[in-house]
């Protein structure tokens, strides 16, 4: 990259344009500034972290340097990182962003994570999964991308996340999939041996005082579950059974101490196996019902 002036004939390294980047996203109170300003950094400028530490005392240019500043203007006004770069990755995959949509978040892993081994544990020859509440498509298409023989339908009431999960599906190459605009079960006609769902499950109180990136930014559609946290649960495990296969697995992931509500709602509709499952920082991830 040639040595070129910047505003005002002074000239700013690679570093120095970060540095700004980090001071000013601290001082806005940003999670993580210093990793998001670098992140933004490699972003605008297509280099990985290597070739940043290798480059970063040579100039940047004028144009670069405006692209830089932009995007962490809109990080200092607490849009999420991944709704400006557009990218998430999840599971080893690149999932596309969009502001409507929910972003994938790393604790939604433990449920792919329990959907695979359940699905190796049953060796079918081809199973059915449905993915409900789909968003992104990031909890589906994940456990298709890494399973043989699934044949995976997703279903969503945004037609954001429809659009997504279409784009996603075909962007990384999904093959046996179909993506149903649907308020639950309102459009769904077949049973599946796998349903898998990541609902919206915070009390409404309590989303007013979420931080800036999630109240502000991402869809309450997708976040609002109603007085208790419990109304989609409610509504899913209701009419689940006559979706399932016989023997066949629902998993939920569930919010802070849900888990004993969601078991306690399984049980009641005469589900077996019913338990739950941890994550990384040992808080209640995932709660996993088998059919009678």
């Amino acid at each position: 990259m040639m040595p070129v002036n910047v505003k005002g004939n002074r000239r700013m390294t690679q570093y120095q344009l970060v540095t700004a980047g980090k001071e000013k996203l601290n001082e806005h109170n940003v999670p993580d500034a210093d990793i998001d300003a670098e992140l933004l950094w490699l972003f605008v400028s297509k280099q990985d972290k290597m070739a940043y530490i290798m480059n970063r005392q040579e100039d940047v240019t004028e144009t670069i340097r405006s692209s830089y500043e932009a995007l962490i203007d809109k990080r200092s006004k607490r849009i999420p990182l991944q709704y400006i770069t557009g990218i998430q990755c999840f599971m080893g995959y690149d999932f596309e962003t969009a502001p409507d949509v929910l972003i994938p978040r790393f604790d939604t892993e433990v449920l792919v994570e329990q959907a695979n081994r359940l699905i190796q544990d049953i060796h079918s020859d081809k199973m059915s999964v449905l993915d409900m509440c789909c968003g992104s498509g990031c909890i589906g298409l994940s456990v298709a991308l890494m399973n043989q023989d699934i044949h995976i339908d997703l279903c969503d009431i945004s037609d954001s996340a429809i659009a997504l999960t279409t784009k996603n599906a075909k962007r990384l190459e999904v093959s046996d999939y179909t993506v149903i605009k649907s308020d639950l079960f309102d459009k769904i006609n077949k049973r599946y041996d796998m349903i898998l769902s990541n609902p919206p499950y915070i009390e409404s109180k309590v989303i007013d005082g979420l931080m800036p990136e999630v109240r502000d930014y991402e869809p309450r559609l997708a976040l609002d579950g109603d007085t208790d946290g419990l109304k989609f649960y409610r509504a899913i495990i209701e009419n689940a059974e006559s979706y399932l296969n016989e023997k066949g697995y629902i998993l939920f992931e569930i919010g802070n101490h849900q888990a004993h509500d969601v078991q306690q709602l399984l049980v009641d509709k005469h589900f077996e196996d019913v338990r739950v499952v941890k994550d990384l920082a040992e808080n209640d991830r995932v709660v996993i019902g088998r059919k009678a």
